[in-house]
């Protein structure tokens, strides 16, 4: 698995440095010199080393806290420890949401008194009694400054706690915060935790409830990274009435075989996938139902890993069945061409051509384990995409060369939309390692990329996509996810300081989570980080739905990754 995946540990540090390196002058020295006469620590590598060692010290903290185990929590604050109550804390105020909580926002007191350790962990606990159970706890740090010696540092941090109060209601806690941490002995303790903002959330009940369990879509595997579950590939699930009841069914997939739950209507799924044909799935890392022959029916394509190294094929090629109308699926990969290998991390369908046949886009990334982008933020190495053009339900034929779409900047997916309400489709596609791309559909089979003219190059690791109006304008608007990280954005704002907007425009957004653009004039403005709705953490496939049917798009975001076998490197 690359580098990359480490959660920005000390190899995206060496990366980042290289690349700063030649246009740094003296001002690196000069700031080193400059931090040492002041008592700082220098040394971007050194700064960030200790702040991981802090953090990861609060990460145990959360789960003692989690546990509700204080007494064991205590030796994670010093013995002369000063913190904020977390109970009658200041001034509140009261909102009311649309989706029906309650948000209360507590300003602290000017001149709160600080507490001793003891009675910190007592006002925490006594917070958190209001809770019958505790799903989550999380005391996070986002930046951190420390003295020249690496034994004392200020932070800034977040702590947040979700979980069920009486009669399940929903609760969620989250602190903005700032104090001190020191280092003693081998191991770092927090010697302050001041309050700035407290923030609760309440509902009666919680907007969803997990019923996979009842509902027989349960499939519990390992951990990514134990045993059993080694591998890295997208997956995501498929949505589609595979035998005409009128009523949707889920297509998904595990590292060794495939579901297919088929809808009873009553609420509950039944898994067919045998009966249908479609077990056999290892390697699966997307699909997607259509209708590819127009005879009524959704159909089944599935993206693989697949690639060949030293002439030895690896995984399976592209795979498309076909739904006899009832339910069961037949393997026509062959007959309608699609025999060839990619490692097809995400599908796109759309009638690009608007010859009345649905065709698919293909994004095609490289091997993870062995190949590295040539660019971290513009790389020109990965593989040409595919654009599958369906010859009237017969075969389809690779056009993306000459259509302009073959892209070589580590695809990771794609959404089609007619953004500019001419009639046709056209893309965006998100790329792992590069700008992305707008592809404006010419109406005569070709794309022209106009992403840079129209401002929407979110230049940064690009998971997904989603289009929708999102202000009601009658425009598309446009949702971005990427990858996110509170120890890269530390890294960038760094260098960001030091180096200027230009470090700011390019390296920032590798590590700065979603972006939301609004279509204006034909044009697209980039909403700040202020109007909210792209803090999504590691962000994957986003979807644009109205959850609460109040006629405004709402936003739900896949996100999380885990980069070893402990949750430290997440």
């Amino acid at each position: 698995m690359p580098e990359r995946f480490a959660c920005w540990s000390s190899s995206a540090l060496l990366f980042l440095s290289a690349v700063l390196a030649a246009g740094c002058g003296d001002s690196a020295s000069d700031d080193a010199q400059s931090n040492a006469s002041a008592g700082r620590l220098t040394g971007m590598e050194a700064i960030e080393e200790a702040t991981e060692a802090a953090a990861n010290r609060l990460i145990e903290f959360s789960d003692l806290v989690r546990r509700r185990d204080f007494g064991g929590a205590a030796p994670y604050l010093t013995s002369d420890f000063q913190g904020s109550a977390w109970v009658g804390l200041g001034t509140e105020a009261r909102t009311e949401l649309p989706t029906g909580a309650e948000r209360v926002v507590t300003t602290p007191s000017p001149g709160a008194e600080l507490l001793t350790r003891e009675s910190f962990l007592a006002s925490l606990q006594e917070r958190l009694s209001v809770l019958e159970s505790i799903e989550y706890v999380f005391f996070k740090t986002r930046s951190a400054e420390f003295d020249a010696d690496a034994r004392r540092g200020r932070v800034t941090l977040t702590a947040q706690v979700i979980g069920r109060g009486a009669s399940s209601r929903a609760v969620s806690i989250y602190a903005w915060a700032h104090g001190e941490v020191v280092k003693r002995g081998d191991r770092w303790q927090l010697s302050q935790f001041v309050i700035d903002k407290l923030q609760d959330l309440e509902r009666e009940r919680p907007l969803f409830t997990n019923v996979a369990e009842p509902a027989g879509v349960a499939v519990t595997l390992p951990r990514l990274g134990r045993d059993g579950n080694s591998t890295f590939y997208w997956r995501g699930a498929s949505i589609g009435d595979i035998d005409g009841d009128g009523r949707f069914d889920v297509f998904t997939s595990t590292h060794d075989r495939g579901y297919l739950y088929r809808n009873r209507g009553d609420g509950t799924f039944e898994d067919v996938a045998e009966r249908a044909g479609i077990a056999d799935a290892s390697g699966v890392t997307g699909s997607v139902f259509f209708d590819f022959d127009r005879d009524g029916d959704q159909d089944l394509f599935q993206g693989h890993v697949g690639w060949e190294q030293d002439g030895v094929p690896y995984g399976k090629a592209l795979v498309l069945l076909r739904n006899d109308g009832e339910g069961r699926f037949t393997d026509v990969s062959s007959e309608v061409g699609l025999d060839r290998r990619m490692n097809a991390f995400s599908i796109a369908v759309a009638d690009y051509d608007a010859d009345g046949w649905l065709d698919l886009y293909v994004c095609n990334y490289p091997r993870l384990d062995a190949v590295y982008p040539d660019s971290w933020y513009r790389a020109t190495n990965g593989l040409p995409n595919a654009l599958l053009r369906n010859v009237e339900g017969r075969k389809f034929e690779d056009v993306a060369s000459g259509a302009g779409l073959a892209g070589r900047s580590w695809s990771y997916a794609a959404a089609f939309a007619d953004y500019d309400a001419d009639g046709d489709q056209d893309l965006y596609v998100a790329n792992d390692y590069g700008d992305n791309n707008l592809y404006r559909n010419r109406g005569d089979g070709t794309f022209e990329d106009v992403a840079t003219e129209l401002g929407l190059l979110d230049t940064g690791n690009g998971m997904a996509a989603a289009w929708g109006d999102l202000d009601g304008d009658g425009q598309l608007d446009l949702y971005v996810s990427n990858m996110s990280s509170s120890a890269g954005n530390r890294i960038l704002k760094r260098l960001a300081q030091k180096e200027g907007s230009e470090v700011e425009s390019t390296l920032f957004k590798l590590a700065a989570g979603n972006s939301i653009f609004l279509q204006r004039n034909g044009k697209f403005e980039r909403l700040p980080a202020e109007a909210g709705g792209i803090g999504a953490s590691w962000a994957w496939g986003p979807s644009l739905l109205d959850i609460n049917l109040d006629g405004h798009l709402d936003l739900y975001v896949a996100n999380g990754f885990i980069s070893g076998n402990s949750l430290k490197d997440t």
